[in-house]
């Protein structure tokens, strides 16, 4: 079982806003579609990999709430950023966790998504307990953190974090960004994603 206190820790750090509780069934159904989604691209040997590639990319645009994420992972410091910071650290995490996400569902080597548990979190989220299974290694166990953001911006299901053998990617990214901008402020970390989507897109 994923060690449930960090998920329940990150849940507590996202902001919620008075809103309709996320249905826990309906969270699972969406974990689910998005794995069953990117298996069929992945197994897909008929389009080149870069068309492959492309369309998973497509998937996790639509599955992730990009912008409450990158909120989360600077921090305090989202607050007191310029609106021309802002703008430009968005076109650049978003860019960034796109190809985050890509690259952990672009390694599918014939691995199954189990869903094992659903349930409702505080007023507003879900939490998807899944264990991906793995023939001739150990499986390992994921947890989905989910809102329905039907009644804002986000409209419909989105991703707020993956927890990964009790690790959570967005507390990770938090702790990173938010060192870089104690030691070098928000344009450090600005330099920094320029230079990570520079180098990713260079690759593309």
């Amino acid at each position: 079982m994923i060690r449930l206190s960090t998920a329940l820790f990150v849940l507590f750090l996202f902001p919620s806003v008075a809103s309709a509780q996320t249905d826990p069934d309906a969270a699972a159904r969406f974990i689910s579609k998005l794995g069953d989604k990117a298996v069929d691209v992945l197994q897909d040997q008929s389009t080149s990999l870069e068309s492959r590639e492309e369309r998973l990319r497509g998937i996790v645009a639509e599955s992730l709430d990009i912008k409450t994420i990158g909120e989360f992972a600077v921090g305090k410091s989202w607050d007191r950023a310029s609106d021309e910071e802002k703008e430009e650290y968005m076109e650049l995490f978003s860019v960034y966790l796109l190809q985050i996400y890509t690259q952990r569902l672009g390694g599918y080597t014939g691995q199954t998504l189990q869903i094992d548990a659903s349930s409702a979190y505080k007023d507003r989220d879900a939490v998807v307990e899944t264990t991906i299974v793995q023939e001739g290694s150990d499986n390992i166990d994921v947890k989905w953190l989910v809102r329905d953001g039907d009644s804002d911006s986000s409209k419909g299901m989105r991703i707020l974090d993956v927890i990964v053998d009790g690790k959570s990617l967005a507390l990770a990214q938090r702790k990173e960004f938010t060192n870089i901008i104690a030691r070098e402020k928000m344009s450090g970390l600005l330099n920094l994603l320029r230079l990570k989507v520079s180098k990713y897109s260079a690759q593309s």
